[in-house]
């Protein structure tokens, strides 16, 4: 039955133009390439026509599922979304960045270790996922990111699911807390100054920090305050000696917040947890 509902959504998103599929077992005719908007690439076997993305200036969405290295079609312009989660990619080439229209780039399991420089320069995206990739480090540029609303940063580890530090975030530079329309900032590792800067970001809705340690305490708790909008929260410390001090955060917590995740040595319930009045998950873990 899932096979028979596979088949039956291919052939319907072709022949609707919603989505034309690539599996390496039949090359599309040069008279699709030229209106397909989106594809779905799920082998690289073998190689595309070099017409095919010549002609394909129409394409804006590719989705990748593949095992086998392949050459990124970077040369058009239009594409607004590049989905490549688990693709064998190792290094971005430097075209990336003149996708203009770019929105939404996943990089999410790949092999990347560290971005474009001038990433910046991708003034329209909205979303970009490094989540459980090789790159623990932004470079500078991602903060001319302007338009960016989403960005996911969580590494963990699943060969050591029972060590403290199988969960790890991202390290960003100092002043991220200038891309003014960030709503989910996940994975932010709290080095330097970082906590007593993010105090100005009252728009996120969500954020995730690591590394946090006790003299963070009084930064820590004012910027939550400050973030009002806040739905999702979730804090771990340093290490498994390092306890989690919240208790300078009054009872005026984020009114909508509904994921609470603490990880780290808690001497006892925070005073202000009786006033979480939206709660609908909360994780507390700590050593042992």
């Amino acid at each position: 039955m899932h096979d028979l509902m596979r088949e039956l959504a291919i052939s319907t998103s072709e022949t609707k133009k919603f989505c034309v599929i690539y599996d390496g077992r039949e090359a599309n005719s040069e008279e699709e390439s030229l209106t397909n908007r989106r594809m779905s690439i799920q082998s690289s076997g073998r190689e595309l026509q070099p017409w095919n993305w010549k002609g394909m200036l129409k394409l804006q969405s590719l989705l990748v599922f593949v095992v086998e290295e392949m050459t990124l079609p970077l040369g058009l312009q239009l594409f607004r979304v590049l989905d490549l989660e688990d693709a064998p990619i190792e290094v971005l080439p430097e075209e990336l960045v003149n996708l203009f229209n770019l929105r939404y780039l996943n990089l999410k399991e790949t092999r990347v270790k560290k971005l474009p420089k001038s990433i910046g320069r991708l003034c329209n995206l909205n979303t970009l996922d490094i989540s459980d990739s090789k790159t623990e480090v932004l470079p500078a540029g991602i903060t001319k990111l302007r338009n960016l609303r989403h960005l996911m940063m969580y590494h963990c580890d699943y060969g050591i699911l029972d060590d403290f530090h199988y969960d790890r975030g991202t390290t960003t530079p100092s002043n991220i807390c200038k891309i003014k329309n960030l709503q989910v900032l996940a994975g932010v590792e709290a080095q330097a100054n970082l906590i007593k800067l993010i105090r100005n970001m009252t728009q996120l809705k969500r954020i995730g920090i690591t590394q946090v340690r006790e003299v963070d305490e009084e930064d820590l708790c004012t910027a939550i305050q400050n973030m009002s909008l806040l739905h999702y929260l979730s804090v771990m410390v340093t290490d498994e000696d390092e306890y989690l001090r919240m208790d300078t955060l009054s009872s005026t917590t984020p009114h909508y917040l509904k994921v609470l995740v603490l990880v780290g040595k808690l001497e006892k319930v925070p005073c202000w947890f009786h006033s979480l009045q939206t709660l609908l998950v909360c994780q507390c873990a700590g050593p042992g």
